[in-house]
């Protein structure tokens, strides 16, 4: 099913961002606080392409159906888990922005630990929630939902994709230089 296996590819590089922010977090623990200039594009990434093109999609068009479709078990995962879930990133994002922003106007440790607490934070509910999608949400869809909205949900995500293909090179350009800065 095309529409799930994008999802799923988009997870594995969500999984890269994540594990770029260990290991930034690492670098920072190591003493080296450099790498922090890179936060605004870190912020930049999870709006632009974890959260707009891949929640986005998901909240558009795959959930969108699964809530339409599959009644009091959907209703309860998607809106009381991944929904829930989705809006829990967005706060620890714009948290971030504004610890940032305090960061740069005062760079002391107590800042420095709001920065690195959120990055951590971030990566910690991201994982867990790519694979809480991928085990069991994205199969449960696929078992339930119509063949003909299975259908559906391939042609709106070729669309989307199709629509959102600069945005999506982008982002992913913007992540392979993410994971050269940790091997610089």
């Amino acid at each position: 099913m095309y529409g799930i296996k994008v999802l799923e590819e988009e997870h594995d590089n969500i999984l890269r961002f994540t594990t770029f922010i260990r290991g930034a977090i690492a670098k920072v623990l190591e003493g080296d606080r450099s790498i922090l200039k890179d936060v605004p594009a870190m912020i930049d990434f999870v709006r632009n392409y974890a959260d707009a093109h891949h929640h986005g999609k998901e909240e558009l068009i795959l959930f969108n159906y699964m809530l339409e479709d599959l009644g009091p078990v959907a209703e309860k995962v998607v809106r009381q888990g991944m929904l829930v879930e989705h809006d829990q990133a967005r706060h620890i994002i714009s948290s971030l922005e504004e610890h940032y922003v305090a960061y740069e106007q005062d760079p002391s440790t107590a800042k420095l630990v709001d920065v690195v607490g959120l990055l951590y934070n971030y990566a910690f509910l991201l994982e867990a929630h790519a694979t809480r999608e991928n085990t069991v949400v994205y199969p449960f869809a696929e078992k339930n939902l119509s063949e003909s909205r299975l259908k559906t949900v391939d042609e709106e995500t070729k669309a989307f994709e199709e629509n959102h293909r600069e945005r999506r090179e982008h982002y992913l350009g913007e992540l392979q230089r993410f994971e050269k800065t940790l091997k610089a």
